[in-house]
Protein backbone atom coordinates (compact mmCIF):
# COMPACT_ATOMS: atom_id res chain seq x y z
CA UNK A 1 0.00 0.00 0.00
CA UNK A 2 3.26 2.27 0.77
CA UNK A 3 4.16 1.94 -2.10
CA UNK A 4 1.50 2.65 -4.02
CA UNK A 5 0.80 5.68 -2.56
CA UNK A 6 4.47 7.23 -3.06
CA UNK A 7 5.05 7.07 0.87
CA UNK A 8 6.59 5.37 3.53
CA UNK A 9 5.25 2.21 5.36
CA UNK A 10 5.83 4.23 9.10
CA UNK A 11 3.51 7.41 7.10
CA UNK A 12 1.13 4.97 6.16
CA UNK A 13 0.85 2.98 9.50
CA UNK A 14 0.55 6.34 11.27
CA UNK A 15 -2.02 7.69 8.83
CA UNK A 16 -4.25 4.41 8.77
CA UNK A 17 -3.81 4.54 12.78
CA UNK A 18 -4.96 8.13 12.84
CA UNK A 19 -7.86 7.45 11.02
CA UNK A 20 -8.87 4.35 12.71
CA UNK A 21 -9.04 6.33 15.68
CA UNK A 22 -11.30 8.90 14.07
CA UNK A 23 -13.51 6.33 13.36
CA UNK A 24 -13.01 6.42 9.28
CA UNK A 25 -11.71 2.69 8.82
CA UNK A 26 -12.47 -0.35 10.74
CA UNK A 27 -9.61 -3.19 10.09
CA UNK A 28 -10.36 -6.58 8.74
CA UNK A 29 -9.01 -9.89 7.98
CA UNK A 30 -7.06 -8.68 4.79
CA UNK A 31 -7.52 -4.36 4.84
CA UNK A 32 -9.52 -1.53 6.03
CA UNK A 33 -13.15 -1.23 5.92
CA UNK A 34 -14.34 2.16 4.84
CA UNK A 35 -17.22 3.67 7.33
CA UNK A 36 -18.38 7.08 5.23
CA UNK A 37 -18.24 7.54 1.45
CA UNK A 38 -15.93 10.10 1.60
CA UNK A 39 -13.57 11.51 3.90
CA UNK A 40 -11.42 14.77 3.94
CA UNK A 41 -11.54 17.20 7.34
CA UNK A 42 -13.14 20.23 6.61
CA UNK A 43 -10.87 22.31 8.35
CA UNK A 44 -8.17 21.35 5.82
CA UNK A 45 -7.19 24.83 4.18
CA UNK A 46 -4.81 23.19 1.32
CA UNK A 47 -6.43 23.99 -1.62
CA UNK A 48 -6.03 20.61 -3.42
CA UNK A 49 -7.79 19.11 -0.41
CA UNK A 50 -10.37 21.68 -0.67
CA UNK A 51 -11.14 21.20 -4.34
CA UNK A 52 -11.09 17.35 -3.95
CA UNK A 53 -13.63 17.46 -0.91
CA UNK A 54 -15.86 19.57 -3.22
CA UNK A 55 -15.94 17.10 -5.89
CA UNK A 56 -16.52 13.92 -3.18
CA UNK A 57 -19.27 16.63 -2.05
CA UNK A 58 -20.99 17.25 -5.35
CA UNK A 59 -20.61 13.45 -6.21
CA UNK A 60 -22.11 12.39 -2.64
CA UNK A 61 -25.09 14.83 -3.25
CA UNK A 62 -25.71 12.97 -6.71
CA UNK A 63 -25.49 9.48 -5.59
CA UNK A 64 -22.28 8.49 -6.93
CA UNK A 65 -19.31 7.19 -5.43
CA UNK A 66 -16.30 9.73 -5.49
CA UNK A 67 -14.06 9.51 -8.11
CA UNK A 68 -10.32 8.72 -7.50
CA UNK A 69 -7.71 11.03 -6.18
CA UNK A 70 -5.67 11.56 -9.47
CA UNK A 71 -3.04 14.64 -8.67
CA UNK A 72 -2.54 15.40 -12.33
CA UNK A 73 -6.00 15.86 -13.13
CA UNK A 74 -6.60 18.02 -9.70
CA UNK A 75 -3.38 20.11 -10.94
CA UNK A 76 -5.69 21.05 -13.86
CA UNK A 77 -8.83 21.60 -11.80
CA UNK A 78 -6.65 24.18 -10.08
CA UNK A 79 -5.45 26.51 -12.72
CA UNK A 80 -8.99 27.28 -12.60
CA UNK A 81 -10.98 26.49 -9.87
CA UNK A 82 -8.92 27.41 -6.85
CA UNK A 83 -10.86 29.85 -4.84
CA UNK A 84 -11.98 27.51 -1.38
CA UNK A 85 -14.54 29.09 0.83
CA UNK A 86 -16.59 30.35 -2.31
CA UNK A 87 -20.27 30.16 -1.83
CA UNK A 88 -21.80 27.15 -4.28
CA UNK A 89 -24.01 30.19 -5.73
CA UNK A 90 -20.93 32.11 -7.28
CA UNK A 91 -20.11 31.14 -10.98
CA UNK A 92 -16.28 30.74 -10.00
CA UNK A 93 -17.40 27.69 -7.74
CA UNK A 94 -16.48 24.71 -8.70
CA UNK A 95 -19.36 23.29 -7.52
CA UNK A 96 -21.69 26.04 -9.00
CA UNK A 97 -20.14 24.78 -12.50
CA UNK A 98 -20.44 21.53 -11.88
CA UNK A 99 -24.32 21.65 -11.58
CA UNK A 100 -24.66 23.89 -14.37
CA UNK A 101 -22.80 21.44 -16.15
CA UNK A 102 -23.10 17.64 -15.10
CA UNK A 103 -26.63 17.45 -14.28
CA UNK A 104 -26.40 13.85 -14.94
CA UNK A 105 -23.81 11.67 -14.25
CA UNK A 106 -22.89 7.98 -15.00
CA UNK A 107 -22.52 5.70 -12.55
CA UNK A 108 -18.83 5.58 -12.40
CA UNK A 109 -16.88 8.82 -12.56
CA UNK A 110 -13.54 10.21 -12.86
CA UNK A 111 -11.67 13.30 -12.43
CA UNK A 112 -10.71 13.74 -16.07
CA UNK A 113 -14.42 13.54 -16.96
CA UNK A 114 -15.36 16.33 -14.69
CA UNK A 115 -12.39 18.15 -17.10
CA UNK A 116 -14.17 17.09 -20.11
CA UNK A 117 -17.50 18.17 -18.95
CA UNK A 118 -15.69 21.62 -17.66
CA UNK A 119 -14.32 22.01 -20.84
CA UNK A 120 -10.48 22.26 -19.53
CA UNK A 121 -9.16 18.92 -21.72
CA UNK A 122 -6.77 20.79 -23.85
CA UNK A 123 -4.83 21.89 -20.56
CA UNK A 124 -5.17 18.37 -19.28
CA UNK A 125 -3.89 17.03 -22.43
CA UNK A 126 -1.10 19.23 -22.31
CA UNK A 127 -0.24 18.09 -18.75
CA UNK A 128 -0.11 14.58 -19.29
CA UNK A 129 1.99 15.02 -22.97
CA UNK A 130 4.75 17.00 -20.55
CA UNK A 131 4.64 14.31 -17.96
CA UNK A 132 5.04 11.88 -20.29
CA UNK A 133 7.79 14.07 -22.01
CA UNK A 134 9.22 14.06 -18.60
CA UNK A 135 9.56 10.54 -17.96
CA UNK A 136 11.02 9.74 -21.46
CA UNK A 137 13.58 12.58 -20.61
CA UNK A 138 14.19 11.26 -17.52
CA UNK A 139 16.10 7.69 -19.22
CA UNK A 140 18.30 9.39 -21.00
CA UNK A 141 22.03 8.77 -19.29
CA UNK A 142 23.99 11.84 -19.62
Amino acid sequence: MAQALGLSRNTVSALLEECRQAGLIKPQAKGYELTTDCFIQPDIKQTEAAIYKELCDFCKAKGVAAPRRNKVALSVLLTKYNAVGVPNTEPISLTYQLNKRCTQLPEKVSIPYFIKMLDMQEQYIVLERTKQLESEFDSFAF
